[in-house]
């Protein structure tokens, strides 16, 4: 059996505790209205604000990879990738060195050992083959 004293300490002590969790709970009361001032939800966002903030991972085995001259271009589109894999070397590494290296036809020419007009008339050429098939399957 407990004292008077134990009991009037257990008391105080207990009074104590709900003073203590009364005030947390306030503390959070508070925490959650500051938030709610300024914060916002990301379903409140429109999507035009989610696409900047967002990332998607990517993996090597998402592309299909290209190469010539040591440099690659990957794609990620498979049908893209499926078309460009059908095109000859010499015509790979025209794409290669005018969209990876960014060069022009002159520099490729020098690169390939043909003219420059012999360069833009194959890129115009295999450009013009791309597009034809990439629309002949949109339709």
């Amino acid at each position: 059996m407990m004292t008077y004293e134990e009991t009037v300490e257990r008391r105080r002590f207990n009074s104590f505790c709900k003073v203590v969790l009364r005030h947390e709970m306030l503390d959070c009361f508070r925490e959650f209205s500051y938030q709610n001032k300024w914060l916002v939800s990301l379903n409140h966002l429109p999507p035009s604000a989610l696409d900047g903030i967002c990332t998607a991972d990517q993996y090597p085995s998402d592309y299909t990879t290209f190469s010539a001259d040591g440099y690659a271009l990957q794609i990620s589109n498979e049908r893209l990738a499926n078309i460009i894999e059908k095109l000859s070397q010499p015509e790979q590494r025209l794409l290669i060195l005018r969209f990876v290296l960014e060069l022009n036809d002159r520099e490729i020419g020098r690169m390939m050992r043909c003219s420059r007009s012999a360069i833009q008339r194959r890129r115009t050429s295999v450009l013009r083959n791309l597009r034809k098939q990439l629309m002949g399957e949109l339709l």
